[in-house]
């Protein structure tokens, strides 16, 4: 018996879904997919086709509730013990997605990870490709599994997601996954990453890739200084830390404010540089930890 769980917001979900069910029906298991989408500003009035297929409801929310407080609502509406989470905007790499989780429904985790589309977007929307290529992907170019703690899509046991749910003190993009994660394996949950992947759709520009990025930059000096997370845990933070005791802190701010206009033209450019974003997303909190 599987709960799938799909958070919603601004996305076109009918051909994930039918997917996913199509392959539930294919396994012959007691089954219910549950979409909640989190008050899009850009609803899609096709989404509430997936009310037709059986054992699926499709919702949407009165008010937006955030990333966190959205997976732990879908936990508690479940009716089943294992729960499988899949984020809108990706769509499974293989048609036994959904058997190979079945392989592992006995865990209490488990991470199956994310990839990019093969072939990479035009400008503006390459950054968000690249950044998944090379930093997100579960497995880098040599087929070596990286371990990548994120959301896009795991399986986990109901009673472990209720005992330790995503913070909901985070209601803007990005870190809730990381947090999330960081808090089981501080509890001894064992995580499980397995090779079954989910394809992201990579539908940011870069300006709106960048805005996120600042985002979830500000949720982690949040997180950082309400000690949720260990600072020696991120590199971002560990080098602010070195570059304020030899007080290169502000160097660094200066640098960026006269350098951002070239960046973000390179950011939207056919040639984004990974390398140059690590230094805006550097540069971006300095600034933010030298204001507040």
């Amino acid at each position: 018996m599987l709960s799938v769980l799909i958070p919603v917001y601004n996305y076109n979900i009918v051909d994930l879904v039918e997917e996913i069910h199509q392959q539930l029906m294919q396994c012959a298991i007691a089954f219910e997919i549950i979409v909640i989408d989190d008050c899009s500003t850009e609803p899609f009035s096709d989404n509430t086709k997936i009310n037709t297929l059986n054992h699926t409801t499709f919702t949407v929310l009165d008010n937006n509730i955030g990333r966190s407080a959205i997976r732990n609502l879908l936990a508690k509406k479940a009716n089943y013990n294992t729960l499988l989470f899949v984020d809108a905007g990706t769509f499974p790499k293989e048609k036994n997605f959904i058997a190979s989780y079945l392989n592992s429904i006995h865990k209490d985790v488990v991470i199956g990870g994310m990839m990019p589309k093969e072939k990479a977007p035009e400008k503006p929307y390459k950054l968000r490709w690249l950044y998944t290529k090379t930093r997100e992907a579960s497995y880098d170019s040599n087929g070596e599994n990286r371990h990548v703690l994120i959301s896009s899509n795991f399986l986990i046991k109901k009673s472990v997601i209720e005992t330790y749910p995503f913070d909901e003190s985070l209601t803007t993009y990005g870190n809730e996954d990381v947090l999330f994660f960081h808090t089981l394996q501080a509890n001894k949950i064992d995580l499980s990453f397995i090779n079954n992947p989910v394809i992201h759709a990579a539908d940011d520009d870069a300006n709106t890739y960048v805005n996120k990025a600042e985002s979830t930059i500000r949720n982690l000096i949040f997180l950082l200084e309400a000690n949720k997370l260990d600072e020696k845990k991120f590199k971002i933070a560990v080098l602010h830390s070195k570059l304020k005791k030899v007080m290169l802190d502000k160097l660094v701010l200066l640098v960026f404010k006269t350098t951002k206009p070239i960046l973000l033209k390179n950011f939207n450019s056919s040639s984004p540089s990974i390398l140059l974003f690590d230094f805006y997303k550097l540069g971006y909190y300095c600034s933010y930890k030298i204001k507040n």
